[in-house]
């Protein structure tokens, strides 16, 4: 009966599940501030307009950690931010700077301009340049808007302290774009298996604006896979010996996607990266984790 009632009902629930409105994600203002300050690391938080809401939660959630460990904290947009959302993001990070991530490209290809084709017309191109650019500069930090930190993050401390660049781990080798694996080949490089750049310590100077263009010599608009930036990073950052972190504590997954389905233990890893098809999950049940550990839950509903 169990498997009837799953066939006719996981469809529709899920659909709903990922488009009604989750209040919780204007709740930011729940959270203590946290004071930015000059450092000499940068951490970075991209999103777009429609996401910074996502991204205070994800810069709050790990930045709790990093303040007192040398990280500066900024905020980058993919668009115009209004002076509204400014506003918000300076009241729960005091000092914090946002800069449009487009601004990135201008810096890259006044030292590469073979690279201009790709970060003007991928869709993911002004994230390559903000890694490329803030990498130039500082070590960085980076992480999508929907990456939350839960718990100490000891092993990624780690690799910093030992300024050794790393990464999260996929469960299957399928977000590549099989063109550029291809273009690596032909240049005597390989790429990291299951790599996936949605968060990444990067020391500075680790990312060569010319062996990017290299990789990427034979990309023509529109290109053919959505993940040509995530391959040509994996390419990169093998060279320079990248380690990934261990899965069972900086987790990518589907668990929970559907709601018969067990979630992910909260209280027992470092981090998760809410993908696609589990962003509901981080609404639903990762942003009222963080308001209960940040001790400013105010009977927020599990499902709020």
């Amino acid at each position: 009966m169990a498997s009837v009632i799953r066939k006719f009902s996981t469809k529709p629930v899920w659909w709903w599940e990922r488009n009604r409105n989750y209040r919780i994600r204007s709740q930011f203002d729940r959270l203590p501030p946290i004071p930015v300050r000059t450092a000499p690391r940068r951490f970075v938080v991209l999103s777009t307009p429609d996401t910074l809401n996502d991204s205070l939660w994800a810069a709050w959630s790990w930045y709790r950690f990093l303040h007192n460990k040398g990280f500066e904290l900024q905020l980058a947009v993919d668009g115009a931010v209004s002076r509204a959302d400014s506003d918000a993001a300076s009241r729960l990070f005091p000092g914090v700077s946002i800069c449009e991530a487009r601004s990135a490209c201008q810096y890259v290809c006044e030292r590469e301009p073979a690279l201009e084709t790709f970060l003007y017309s991928h869709p993911t191109g002004r994230k390559f340049a903000l890694m490329l650019a803030l990498s130039d500069q500082s070590p960085v930090l980076y992480s999508d808007h929907d990456v939350l930190g839960f718990n100490p993050p000891d092993e990624l401390l780690s690799c910093i302290q030992r300024e050794v660049p790393c990464y999260f781990l996929e469960d299957a080798d399928g977000t590549r774009d099989a063109v550029i694996v291809e273009r690596a080949k032909a240049l005597g490089r390989g790429y990291i298996p299951r790599f996936n750049c949605g968060f990444l310590y990067i020391p500075k100077g680790a990312l060569s604006m010319k062996a990017a263009a290299e990789i990427l010599a034979t990309w023509r608009p529109p290109g053919g896979s959505w993940f040509a930036e995530q391959t040509a990073l994996s390419v990169m950052l093998r060279s320079v010996g990248a380690e990934a972190l261990p899965t069972e504590r900086y987790v990518i997954s589907t668990r929970r996607q559907f709601y018969w389905e067990k979630d992910v233990d909260y209280s027992a890893i470092v981090a998760r990266h809410f993908t696609g098809t589990v962003r509901h999950v981080m609404y639903r049940y990762g942003m009222p984790f963080l308001l209960q550990q940040s001790g400013y839950w105010r009977n927020v509903p599990r499902n709020a």
